[in-house]
């Protein structure tokens, strides 16, 4: 490659006002990256990102730091490892560094490179397997058209070679680039650019849409021009931010959509690369869900929870991913998450289990996802149908069961209604109603509370609206009949009924909320609140409830309580009516007595109905991990759970285990909560000398009990997918999801990762230098 035709070319990328074609840099760009599992690939071929594949890994390259940074790393050793080759053992030879100045060799990766391509490398051709992988197929390293003189004669290494001597030159002379250009200018444009970086940080951790209808600072006065700019017109009123604007070229302010779109990739680039250097070599549960959006889009989150060593061993449960498929089929879904769990990085064979809802779609024993996945990836995966799904069944069945409890629940909906209008409202002084909502049943126990709270002050403004003219007839008749209907002793028997029963499910609910839930705790806690159900099974139960109905009916104004006038039979005139007619108070009690017992019922068969797979060997198996089991860490039991990752168990390390964990217990503080939690995070370090008992208690924490994560995360799709923001693709939808929920990460792109997102950026966009 001609150097003089390149450096011309370059100096579009400099200030006006500059002009020298020598303060223009060369591109030197940092390691190319290589995975830590490295495979063979062969001599010319292209990497999986294509051109850019050297720059696309570069995060994965920062665990091999024994290559040359200034200079070739030459290492020579006695005796370098070997690798079988057709049945024979070779290994790198000393030798082949003659009249190979550029090749240099790892000893970490046990690989070929060459530094030259490494360094210099444009970008604008292949790249081979001496900078993206590292070269290590030692049997065809000194052939003629093959190995080392293959790459040696390329048109691409040939480029970055005269790069190098010449960048080589200009160094032994005082004269290279680098050092010839402003080093103010590259501090500016890194100032600027960072700004824009935080700009658009700011604006996607928090869920704000970027830009409006203009894209340049020249037609911001005539309005919408987005919170983009907004924001980064305010921020120019740092001295330093607009110094270093006025010393920007016309062609370079970066503010277009394009930036905006390049900037929003590479930060969830670097975020899912985050996300997979935290799970490492562990194994992860895999949780889906899927919702639609007002298009109509199917979207897809992918969750995955592992237990993250670098963080005391602590549980976590990241969004991989929002993902879509063309069609909704179980084989096209399985196909999407396998595609989107390697384009991550991730091995697909390191999923432990696996939890979703529990639609045919994906529960499916013959066709459906968690079936075809274990046939795909020829392995037994278990599969967890999602505990707060089951649960919310439990309440949507048994609360289905009696009409009386759904006609209930239809007077409170009109009520929630009636008090919203703003005429009422305004009249009312008590704690606003909530809405009911069919897929979330915890709307139900916040709305009977607040019922039950605010009793008083609701039978006081419907009395009132009755006595008012001024209302008009309809807000009147619709005011007596709810006042007829909640101020009924039935009414207010299955208030409190519902509240009873919703409110031993809500912890189960809230528990299964939280990222770090594992299975058995989960299931540990459902079944103390069936236990708790059961007990309501009794004559003090329905007595308490009875008993609190009954008092606040009577506590209530009698004219509030509004009764038909009883009028005589005629026929029974010539008789002698010695007992009274009609509905006793005996009959009322004997039904509502009924119609507990029987929701009671109904809810605890459905308790044991769904949750009954804890008997199987897999909840057994978690159970003697707890420490709190007779049978603690009984190795027979576990070997159902180590044979899913083909672990051997070592009877004596747990048999040591065992004891040891027995002792420190023994000697615990009243403030401890002995967990499979606790001793994970607090004797991890000990029980690195039983790594057998260590990946039995990882894999315990590494199930998960619920897909609550996915659907936190739709809750950030509709925030980001607003009415107003309609027109993105959906791999934009995707990152900008990503980026809201796992708002930690997206805080370290613009503060600790800030030098490697910088550095990315230099290398995609050339028109401004950076470094």
């Amino acid at each position: 490659m001609d150097i003089r035709k390149w450096l011309v070319s370059s100096t579009s990328a400099r200030p006006s006002s500059d002009l020298e074609c020598t303060t223009i840099t060369l591109p030197f760009q940092p390691a190319p990256p290589i995975q830590s599992d490295i495979t063979e690939t062969p001599v010319g071929s292209n990497s999986e990102t294509g051109a850019n594949g050297a720059e696309a890994e570069f995060s994965n390259l920062q665990a091999v730091d024994d290559l040359g940074i200034d200079q070739p790393n030459q290492v020579k050793l006695k005796q370098y490892p070997a690798r079988m080759f057709v049945g024979k053992k070779r290994a790198f030879v000393s030798s082949w560094y003659i009249n190979r100045d550029w090749l240099e060799y790892s000893v970490k990766a046990d690989s070929a490179f060459c530094f030259c391509c490494r360094k210099f490398n444009v970008g604008t051709s292949r790249v081979d397997a001496f900078v993206n992988a590292g070269y290590r197929n030692w049997k065809n390293a000194n052939e003629t058209d093959r190995g080392f003189h293959k790459h040696q004669t390329s048109k691409e290494h040939l480029s970055s070679y005269a790069m190098w001597k010449e960048r080589e030159r200009r160094v032994s002379s005082g004269k290279e680039i680098s050092t010839l250009l402003n080093a103010d200018q590259l501090q500016k444009n890194r100032y600027y650019v960072s700004s824009i970086i935080d700009v658009i940080g700011f604006l996607v951790e928090n869920q704000l849409p970027l830009r409006g209808k203009l894209d340049a600072f020249d037609n911001m006065s005539e309005g919408g021009s987005g919170l983009f700019l907004s924001l980064l017109d305010y921020t120019i009123k740092d001295p330093l931010l607009a110094d270093a604007v006025k010393t920007l070229p016309r062609n370079a302010t970066y503010t277009c959509h394009d930036i905006q779109n390049e900037i929003i990739s590479l930060l969830s680039e670097v975020v899912t690369e985050a996300i997979v250097k935290e799970v490492g070599d562990s194994y992860y549960t895999l949780k889906v869900d899927g919702t639609r959006d007002p298009t109509g889009c199917e979207n897809i989150s992918i969750v995955i929870r592992f237990v993250n060593e670098s963080e005391s061993y602590e549980v976590a449960e990241r969004l991989l991913t929002v993902a879509t498929a063309e069609m909704g089929d179980a084989r096209t879904l399985t196909d999407t998450i396998l595609a989107e769990l390697n384009k991550a990085g991730l091995n697909p064979s390191k999923i432990l289990s696996q939890v979703y809802d529990g639609a045919s779609l994906m529960s499916g024993k013959i066709g459906g996802v968690q079936k075809l996945l274990q046939e795909k990836l020829n392995k037994n995966i278990p599969y967890v149908h999602c505990l707060n799904h089951q649960l919310h069944l439990v309440v949507v069945y048994a609360m289905s069961a009696e009409a009386a409890v759904m006609d209930f629940f239809n007077v409170c909906n009109a009520l929630y209604k009636y008090c919203k209008k703003p005429t009422i409202a305004v009249h009312y002084k008590g704690e606003r109603l909530k809405r009911l909502l069919e897929q979330r049943w915890t709307g139900h126990l916040a709305t009977v509370s607040v019922i039950l709270n605010n009793f008083e002050e609701i039978t006081s403004l419907l009395t009132e609206i009755d006595s008012v003219r001024a209302h008009g007839p309809e807000l009147r008749m619709e005011a007596v009949g709810l006042l007829r209907e909640i101020s009924t002793p039935s009414f207010l028997f299955i208030a409190n009924l519902v509240h009873e029963v919703l409110a031993l499910l809500d912890p189960p609910n809230k528990l299964l909320q939280r990222e770090d839930t594992d299975l058995w705790t989960g299931l540990s806690i459902v079944t103390s609140a069936k236990v708790c159900m059961q007990k309501l099974r009794c004559v003090e139960g329905f007595t308490k409830v009875w008993e609190k109905a009954r008092a606040a009916a009577n506590a209530l104004p009698k004219s509030t309580t509004p009764k038909r006038r009883r009028t005589g039979n005629k026929n029974m005139d010539d008789y002698l009516v010695e007992e009274t007619t009609g509905q006793r108070e005996d009959d009322v009690e004997t039904e509502l007595k009924r119609l507990y017992y029987s929701t009671v019922d109904s809810v605890v068969g459905e308790m044991d109905q769904r949750f009954s797979e804890q008997n199987s060997h897999l909840y057994r198996a978690l159970a003697v991990l707890d420490p709190e089991s007779d049978l603690f860490l009984d190795p027979e039991t576990v070997k159902c759970i180590m044979d899913l990752t083909q672990s051997p168990i070592c009877y004596a390390e747990f048999e040591v285990a065992k004891n040891f964990l027995r002792s420190q217990k023994e000697s615990k503080t009243e403030g401890d909560n002995w967990t499979t939690k606790l001793i994970l995070s607090k004797y991890h370090k000990a029980l690195q000398t039983m790594p057998s008992v260590l990946t039995a208690f990882k894999h315990a924490l590494t199930f998960g009990a619920s897909t609550a994560m996915c659907e936190n995360s739709f809750s950030s799709l509709r925030n980001v997918f607003s009415d107003h923001r309609r027109s993105m693709l959906h791999k934009r939808k995707a990152q900008l999801v990503q980026l809201a929920f796992e708002r930690d990460l997206t805080r370290k792109c613009t503060t600790e990762w800030k030098d490697t997102v910088l550095r990315r950026f230099n290398v995609r966009t050339r028109r401004l230098q950076l470094f």
